[in-house]
């Protein structure tokens, strides 16, 4: 009834609509043609919802979304309901539903499912090798507690079909390479990686290939899987050459382009390798010569050999033809295929290459290993020719290959000589240098016209007296057959102190008491002669040989050479003076100089007579100290005055002059003078250093030897006060009262406090009163308001009930002194319902015994009370 009120009600608007409409054409294009929803089937779990649209289609092919318009209807609304397109699912099973619209209906099929609460597979990773399968098992899992293999009823997926497939379940492994699976069910997705045919690693069974040119070769590239199995899949592998033009690998096979080296990389799955080939490239390469020696104009030939990996022979194979042959010089020597003409004399290196490899071999035309000429000194004199020899050596071990006329001559100074062919042409006296050259080498010979190689005097030295006379030879020395000549009156003689000898034509003769030199100079060379006139006997000094300076200062020494005529002369100038350490001291015709401090050997030396004198250039033979070692306290400060000893036995205050050193600074200081000073108390060592000497004064700073205070034991009662005294003595043995200097302590600060010896008690106890100074401890033991005995006046009492007693409690110190501490005492009863006790008096409040218990400082005592 209620339907088909809805439809008379729809009707009438319909007719309402359209009443104003003139004719049927309008009519017809508002009349719809179907009615279209979104889905004709849904599934979805218990509790969950969908949305459904409806389009409806009119004649005149305009559309309107008419969900909420149409009429939705479930016939199976315990399993599934609807509302305005709103799909909900109420338990499992099947429903089918209906949406009406202006006539048109449209069923759609509903499932409803348990809900999924989630979802597991059976593997969680799969390896496939090429074209085999693996099967995935699903499982769902419901909220109601119950499970079912879901495999065929969820929807399969793979991210790379080129690799995997995946139908129900079922995985196909397709080519090499990774892929993930998705399985979808209901509200759950699940994924797992594939593996198909992924190794661990592939490796080329050999690193290296060796191939002759167009030559081919199977590559056998082994992979290893995760289970350990090994297979050659070098059919299958990707292969890329870093030289396409040597080598590249096809199928498995290698084949051999050209000549060379190539790396090939192979890669199956995502493994990768690599191996070398060696095209035509052979391991060694041999030339039959290394060394070529050759006569311009002639020819030669080389024969290259290789040898190869690839023979297993490993006989070398011919190759001259093959190589490619080039010369460093084509203009001395030219090369093809090995065969050689020499061009020009010059040397040119002729390289071999094959593939990769080359090799060498060095081509002489005509060049010598090495020239000699017949003569490395030629003396000649003016106008007298002279004939050079050049001989040449080669690299086949022939000698005396005479190549004068074939070299090349050139001279160093043409205006003494010249040359042509080695012919020598002499003009004038002089030296100079004749050079030969001859294929790229050079040698050269010394020209000397009329220069002899050296000058010869009859004698070395003179030695005579005043007014005598002595004649002496000059001869030159020749290398060629000329030898030995007297020049004597054609050199040039001087003297260089005509005062003291004179010279003509090599006689000297002796003019005052002293030394010269006589020269004679012949063309550019020159000879000398020592002269002493009047023969010296000895050489002394009016100075002392011990010689004591400062640093900087300076001293004049004289020496006097005493002549074996009885003459004596001052030849301080006139001697050599040497100085054997110029660090310590100098010497110039006998001034001394001091330079630093140390030791030296001053010599002077006068025709082979010398005299040594000892310098010493602040430096000690013994150093003392004004005291031998230091004690003191803080606040002084000590001098210390150095003095030391020279090789004279003469002392001297070199306080201002010495190092010092202080071993601890942070003990005591010592200044430049030898001032020291304490910083803190302890020891330290002061050194002193003068003159390569040193010495050492210890230093004591405030250094207690033993601490003493005045009281041994302190025995006090609480509140009381003491002051304890404290004396030190110091390593020199003088004492001194340290009381306020010294660091106190006490053990317990609770009962006892000390100030600079004053101890203050608060409590009753015991502790120990230390005191510590310059690194010495000393302590005293102390005992507060301690007891030697505790006691009452009576030990026994007996009261009658109602009554009163009292007891007197006396304490007794260790100090031998009694108090009475009847009131500052603890008293306690066993049973106060007989007796009860306070501040010593008892009240008797039942019949019985009791004990009493008095208390005081650590001691107790018992009275005992019967109350009758």
């Amino acid at each position: 009834m209620f339907r088909f009120t809805r439809l008379l009600l729809l009707l009438t608007i319909f007719i309402v609509a359209t009443s104003n409409l003139t004719s049927t054409n309008v009519f017809a294009a508002d009349e719809i043609s179907s009615l279209v929803l979104n889905k004709n089937e849904v599934s979805l779990e218990i509790g969950a919802t969908t949305n459904l649209t409806a389009t409806a289609v009119f004649v005149s092919n305009s559309t309107e979304n008419v969900t909420v318009k149409t009429e939705w209807i479930s016939k199976s609304e315990d399993i599934a309901t609807v509302y305005a397109g709103v799909v909900t699912g109420k338990k499992e099973g099947t429903a089918v539903l209906t949406a009406t619209y202006l006539g048109k209906t449209v069923f759609v099929n509903v499932t409803v499912t348990k809900r999924v609460k989630t979802m597991t597979k059976n593997k969680q990773s799969i390896d496939l090798r090429l074209g085999k399968t693996d099967d995935i098992i699903l499982t769902a899992y419901y909220d109601d507690g119950s499970n079912q293999i879901v495999t065929t009823k969820a929807d399969w997926s793979s991210d790379n079909n080129s690799v995997a497939t995946v139908t129900n379940g079922l995985v196909q492994g397709l080519s090499s390479g990774k892929a993930t699976i998705t399985a979808k069910y209901n509200n759950q997705t699940l994924s797992l990686p594939v593996n198909v045919e992924i190794v661990k690693r592939i490796d080329a069974e050999k690193p290296q290939i060796s191939l002759l040119l167009k030559g081919e070769a199977k590559v056998v590239l082994m992979a290893t899987y995760p289970n350990g199995d090994k297979v050659d899949v070098a059919d299958m592998a990707e292969y890329v050459t870093d030289k396409g033009t040597v080598a590249d690998v096809l199928k498995g096979v290698v084949t051999g382009y050209g000549p060379g080296k190539a790396t090939i990389t192979a890669t199956y799955g995502t493994q990768s390798t690599t191996f070398k080939v060696d095209v035509d490239n052979a391991i060694k390469l041999d030339v039959d010569k290394q060394n070529v020696f050759m006569k311009k104009n002639k020819t030669d030939e080389l024969t290259l050999w290789a040898t190869y990996a690839t023979t297993g022979d490993g006989k070398p194979e011919n190759i001259t033809d093959r190589a490619e042959w080039t010369s460093s010089d084509e203009n001395i020597v030219y090369v093809y295929k090995g065969k050689l003409t020499a061009n020009s004399i010059g040397e040119a290196t002729i390289t071999a290459q094959f593939g990769e490899k080359m090799v060498t071999t060095v081509v002489d035309v005509d060049v010598p290993r090495r020239l000699e000429l017949d003569k490395e000194v030629y003396s000649l004199q003016v106008g007298t020719p002279g004939q050079l020899k050049l001989y040449a050596t080669y690299a086949d071990g022939t000698t005396n290959n005479e190549v004068t006329e074939s070299a090349e001559w050139t001279v160093e100074n043409d205006a003494i000589a010249f040359v042509t062919k080695g012919k020598i042409s002499t003009y004038k006296s002089g030296e100079t240098k004749v050079t030969a050259t001859y294929g790229g080498k050079s040698i050269s010979a010394k020209v000397l016209v009329d220069i002899p190689t050296s000058l010869e005097l009859s004698k070395k030295a003179v030695n005579f007296q005043v007014g005598a006379s002595e004649p002496i030879t000059l001869y030159a020395i020749y290398p060629d057959e000329r030898g030995k000549v007297d020049i004597t009156s054609k050199a040039e003689w001087l003297s260089s102190s005509v005062e003291t000898a004179s010279v003509n034509n090599g006689n000297i003769t002796g003019i005052a008491t002293g030394a010269a030199s006589i020269t004679a100079k012949y063309g550019t060379k020159t000879a000398t002669v020592k002269v002493s006139v009047g023969v010296i006997e000895s050489l002394t000094s009016k100075d002392q040989t011990n010689v004591v300076m400062k640093k900087g200062g300076n001293q004049q020494l004289t020496v006097t050479a005493k002549y074996t005529d009885g003459t004596t002369k001052e030849v301080t100038t006139e001697g050599e003076w040497t100085s054997s350490n110029q660090k310590a001291a100098t010497v110039e015709d006998g001034k001394i100089t001091a330079i630093g401090a140390g030791e030296t050997q001053v010599t002077a030396t006068v025709d082979n007579k010398s005299i040594t004198f000892s310098v010493q250039v602040d430096t000690a033979n013994k150093l003392t100290a004004n005291i031998p070692y230091l004690i003191f306290d803080l606040g002084e400060v000590k001098q210390i005055t150095l003095s030391a000893m020279d090789i004279l036995d003469v002392s001297h205050d070199v306080t201002a002059e010495a190092e010092w050193k202080t071993s601890n600074a942070l003990v005591a200081q010592v200044s430049n003078t030898g001032v020291v000073t304490p910083v803190t108390r302890g020891k330290a060592t002061i050194t002193a250093t003068y003159g390569g000497k040193s010495i050492t004064i210890p230093v004591e700073i405030g250094v207690v030897q033993k601490l003493e205070a005045d009281q041994r034991f302190i025995a006090l009662k609480t509140g009381q006060s003491i002051q304890v005294k404290l004396t030190a003595t110091l390593s020199d043995g003088t004492t001194k009262d340290v009381t306020d200097d010294a660091a106190w302590k006490t053990s317990n600060y609770k009962i006892a406090d000390v100030s600079s010896g004053l101890l203050t008690t608060s409590a009753p106890g015991k502790l120990t009163l230390s005191a510590n100074f310059g690194g010495k401890t000393i302590t005293v033991p102390v005992e507060i308001g301690t007891l030697k005995y505790l006691k009452t006046n009576v030990v026994k009492m007996e009261l009658k009930e109602g009554e009163e007693g009292e007891i007197q409690a006396i304490a007794t110190y260790t100090d031998g002194f009694d108090e009475d501490v009847t009131k500052p005492a603890m008293w306690t009863s066993s049973n106060i319902m007989i007796a009860d006790v306070k501040d010593g008096v008892i009240k008797a409040t039942g019949k019985g015994t009791a004990i009493i218990t008095v208390s005081f400082s650590n001691l107790k005592t018992k009275v005992s009370v019967t109350i009758k």
